[in-house]
């Protein structure tokens, strides 16, 4: 009797990006069907201004319009907390980083429960950024924590979280950490039922 050993079958990986740019693609992959959002918010944390905290809760709704238009309009903010309305329009999307920075592929580490892609961009036109960077789930290519460093020495990271990936991988609350010269805060961000590819009253996007 002769006996036969079936071949072992090895699950092949998808092989990993190699650049940047093929990490980018994966993302914008997600956002190329998606031509507009709004979703209401709710944010709550507190400021510190000199020697004073000052807790808040306001609630609001964010829009986006492809490719790049971003806001954020929140009522009832306390004068301090005025800064984190300017937090989404800071951030860009995947259509524009690469339009706005250099980035590079640093390589992978692990970032909460997850492994991450890092990815490192240095402005193209100079300004207040020193460097942003990126942290991408290397599974779902969900964007799990954009952060700013600033030439002044400021900072801000914003970490997304997602429970439920929707079609276009949007976060479902995030965590937002500002340190600048005026101020320091901190907030947690809750985001409600998005509406995609729905109308968006121009007006929004006006600088207020």
């Amino acid at each position: 009797m002769i006996l036969t050993t079936a071949p072992i079958v090895v699950a092949q990986q998808p092989p990993a990006p190699a650049t940047a740019a093929d990490v980018i693609a994966h993302v914008q992959s997600y956002w190329q069907n998606m031509q507009s959002y709004q979703v209401p918010i709710v944010m709550s944390g507190s400021v510190k201004v000199s020697f004073l905290s000052v807790p808040f809760r306001m609630d609001g709704t964010e829009y986006y319009e492809a490719p790049d238009k971003q806001a954020l309009h929140l009522n009832n903010v306390p004068p301090p907390a005025r800064g984190f309305e300017n937090t989404v329009s800071n951030m860009g999307t995947p259509a524009t980083w690469p339009l706005n920075y250099d980035i590079t592929l640093k390589g992978t580490q692990p970032y909460g429960k997850h492994t991450a892609f890092v990815l490192v961009g240095t402005p193209k036109r100079g300004g207040n950024v020193k460097t942003m960077t990126m942290f991408v789930n290397v599974k779902t290519y969900a964007i799990e924590a954009v952060n700013f460093a600033y030439n002044n020495g400021a900072s801000l990271v914003v970490s997304l979280s997602h429970h439920g990936l929707s079609p276009f991988h949007q976060a479902t609350s995030a965590t937002v950490d500002a340190r600048f010269p005026g101020y320091t805060g901190s907030a947690q961000i809750f985001y409600g039922t998005y509406k995609f590819n729905v109308p968006i009253d121009p007006s929004v996007f006006e600088k207020r």
